[in-house]
């Protein structure tokens, strides 16, 4: 007998993921700061919403909770596997090594209590020095533990992933917290035997992530945008210079949106990425929001105006509300935000004696005509 699915998760969009013919719902669950005594609730509060996306990671300290109860609701009947989209990531202490990367896997597949994750994120483009057994993880973590951004690194674990493709454990894999210019560098390699089919960002109307989408569009990978509501709920060491932080859900161009339609705050800044082709994984702790965050934007999104769209398009200021996660993994001293965010654009060529000349002379004509 054939299953039917609720109404909500009957409706949510699917993604396209690259040439494989896979695809991924729109809407998915985040489980980052889900307290493990809250895991149960909310996700059988999201899987009765509709959802049946899952984003999870290791260094959530959840994925055993996450597990439990999505094999629990399997063997209840509620939902099936193969209904189910799970995604997983390799910590940056375990990326550096094929070894390291294989066991986390494993761990993954071992607390998720599935065959299987659907994709598999690089969490973050750096790698750190593994904790000797038994000693405590500061953080930010200390500069000799800091190993840092290497091309040649990633794409050494790259291939560690392809291999994980093949085995079939690993359906889809992806990046996290990569710009731009190191996603191009990356694209670029001549060797890739998988194609990302994801990558995950923060993202919101603070910041749109507008070169890294086109690129991503022109390549036929997905963006995932974590953070869209402005994370106000983020742990505390995220919380650092707070008073820093605007309130997202707070911006005027936000609430006369969603005073227009009716709608809450949150489901205008999600209906606003929806309708700009990304990716969602909202996190809630809290049953009604849990259910409004899926059916509020499903109900709004498509009502969107074109004046809607733009004015919080205009609302881009380049804002990191996990500033102080960046910094955490810096491996210089002094080191900006932007040197850990991306590699630095290329130097302009310099202009030739020529061109210098023709160009003073245009700014001496015009100084002529207004004279």
């Amino acid at each position: 007998m054939k299953r039917t699915l609720p109404g909500a998760a009957a409706a949510v969009p699917a993604l396209p993921l690259g040439p494989s013919a896979g695809q991924m719902p729109q809407i998915g669950f985040g489980t980052w700061g889900l307290q493990p005594q809250e895991v149960s609730t909310a996700i059988r509060a999201a899987v009765a919403a509709g959802y049946r996306s899952f984003d999870c990671a290791p260094v959530y300290q959840n994925e055993r909770q996450v597990g439990e109860t999505l094999s629990a609701l399997i063997a209840e009947g509620v939902v099936t596997r193969s209904e189910l989209f799970i995604t997983s990531k390799v910590p940056p202490a375990d990326a550096c090594s094929r070894h390291r990367t294989e066991r986390a896997l494993r761990q993954s597949l071992h607390d998720l209590r599935t065959g299987y994750v659907d994709l598999y994120l690089i969490h973050w483009p750096f790698c750190v020095r593994s904790p000797e057994p038994g000693r405590p993880r500061p953080w930010p973590l200390p500069l000799e533990d800091q190993l840092g951004y290497s091309a040649e690194q990633l794409r050494e674990e790259w291939r560690t992933i392809e291999a994980l493709v093949a085995t079939r454990a690993v359906r889809h894999a992806g990046l996290a917290n990569i710009g731009e210019r190191r996603l191009a560098k990356f694209l670029a390699s001549p060797d890739l035997a998988v194609r990302p089919a994801v990558v995950q960002v923060e993202l919101h109307p603070y910041n749109q992530m507008r070169a890294l989408r086109a690129l991503c569009a022109s390549h036929g990978i997905a963006v995932t945008a974590y953070s869209s509501l402005g994370s106000p709920a983020r742990p505390a060491k995220y919380q650092v210079q707070a008073d820093a932080h605007p309130l997202l859900l707070a911006d005027p161009a936000i609430t006369q949106v969603a005073t227009a339609h009716g709608a809450s705050a949150a489901a205008v800044a999600l209906g606003w990425a929806m309708r700009r082709g990304v990716a969602l994984i909202p996190k809630s702790a809290h049953r009604e929001r849990i259910a409004s965050n899926l059916a509020g934007t499903l109900a709004l999104a498509p009502s969107l105006s074109p004046g809607d769209l733009a004015a919080i398009d205009a609302l881009e200021r380049g804002h990191h509300y996990l500033a102080a996660g960046w910094r955490g993994y810096a491996w210089k001293r002094g080191q900006s935000l932007q040197e850990l965010l991306d590699d630095a654009p290329p130097p302009l060529p310099p202009v030739g004696l020529g061109a210098a000349l023709l160009l003073l002379a245009c700014c001496c004509a015009l100084v002529v005509c207004k004279a």
